[in-house]
């Protein structure tokens, strides 16, 4: 993904594997990525974007927990300076009031539910002119209307 052109990125791929979860491939070959319970590949044309999710029952923090750690050490492993921690956002009463106003309930709901337990990004320049850039997002979340919880990994391309 940090190659100076894009033909690079014509090897990503998305394949379903024996547990009917995916993987992602590049040139055909299995990468680090694996077992997502949902994968978005989107506009290789203009950009590029890659999003996975993964899926844990209520009850399963501790795999989750222990499933993010390994994804960030791959990740902090082979990207060229480790990813950020980001603080997660904190909001008061009145916020999460003004919020849903503009939002909607669903969204208020959403704002009183959602746990954020790590949240790490970085922004890494592809060219020598820093006009493409390969950001990178990756977070665990529990929603505690029913206690599942989710890692996302995010990586955009433009």
């Amino acid at each position: 993904m940090f190659a100076k052109g894009d033909a690079r990125l014509r090897g990503v791929g998305l394949t379903v594997n024996a547990r009917g979860l995916i993987d992602m491939t590049l040139d055909g070959k299995p990468s680090a990525l694996r077992d997502a319970s949902a994968c978005n590949l989107a506009s290789p044309q203009d950009g590029f974007d890659l999003d996975c999710d993964w899926d844990y029952a209520a009850g399963e923090d501790e795999a989750a927990e222990r499933d993010f750690a390994r994804l960030t050490g791959r990740l902090n492993a082979c990207l060229p300076t480790p990813l950020n921690l980001v603080a997660p956002a904190v909001y008061t009463e009145a916020q999460i009031k003004e919020l849903g106003a503009k939002y909607g309930p669903s969204f208020e709901e959403h704002l009183r539910a959602d746990k954020d337990f790590g949240q790490f990004r970085a922004s890494y320049p592809v060219d020598e002119d820093n006009d493409v850039s390969l950001d990178v997002n990756l977070a665990l979340d529990r929603d505690d209307r029913n206690g599942k919880l989710e890692i996302s990994l995010g990586f955009s391309r433009y």
